[in-house]
């Protein structure tokens, strides 16, 4: 058995070590099974989802990306991640909320695991942070203020319509920087327009 703890792992892992990796997979591969089952609807569709995101961070730990800590909690996003991005592209992946219409309340246990919550918190903080101002700005205003798109237009100085524009294009870049933050995408760079990086300025 490989010791050390996840960071040292991780560290392993990207220094060439399979046998470092082999030891994250024996620890969290129960919880990744976990996940899976709640997001896809076959015992086949469960096996090839987590095969696919224990390789898929190999990958990205090999070229030096990934996490360095909380390695759990990287590990079921990407499960998650990569079940939405199946369903997306029309594979037969049975989520979740399908599963709702066959099983009741009683029979149905959610997982949710507190260090997705936490890792989530941090990749959407990562990802609002790449955004202009303009866009963060616009964003506090109707997700956390919660004002209306009137409200907005008049604190920002702008027609209805430039406000309704702005808050479509700050969401559509909040996804694409999280989506970005998620493969681990350098993280001194900063997103200017939806499809657009520019390098941050120190």
């Amino acid at each position: 058995m490989f010791a050390g703890d996840d960071r040292t792992l991780l560290d392993s892992v990207r220094a060439g070590s399979a046998e470092a990796f082999g030891e994250l997979y024996a620890r969290h591969r129960t919880a990744a099974h976990a996940m899976a089952k709640q997001v896809v609807g076959s015992p086949a569709d469960v096996e090839d989802l987590v095969a696919e995101a224990f390789a898929k961070i190999l990958d990205v730990l090999r070229r030096g990306g990934g996490p360095r800590s909380a390695f759990r909690a990287y590990l079921l996003t990407t499960v998650r991640n990569l079940a939405m991005a199946l369903n997306n592209r029309g594979r037969r992946v049975q989520l979740a909320a399908e599963l709702d219409g066959f099983f009741g309340p009683e029979n149905h246990v959610q997982f949710v695991d507190p260090a997705v919550l936490e890792l989530e918190r941090e990749l959407v903080g990562k990802a609002f942070a790449r955004l202009p101002h303009r866009w963060r700005r616009v964003l506090w205003c109707m997700e956390v203020e919660r004002l209306t798109t009137a409200d907005v237009s008049r604190k920002l100085g702008i027609s209805r319509n430039s406000a309704a524009a702005l808050a479509y294009r700050a969401r559509k870049g909040l996804r694409e920087a999280y989506s970005q933050v998620c493969v681990g995408e350098p993280t001194r760079r900063r997103l200017a327009a939806p499809g657009v990086l520019l390098a941050e300025v120190a």
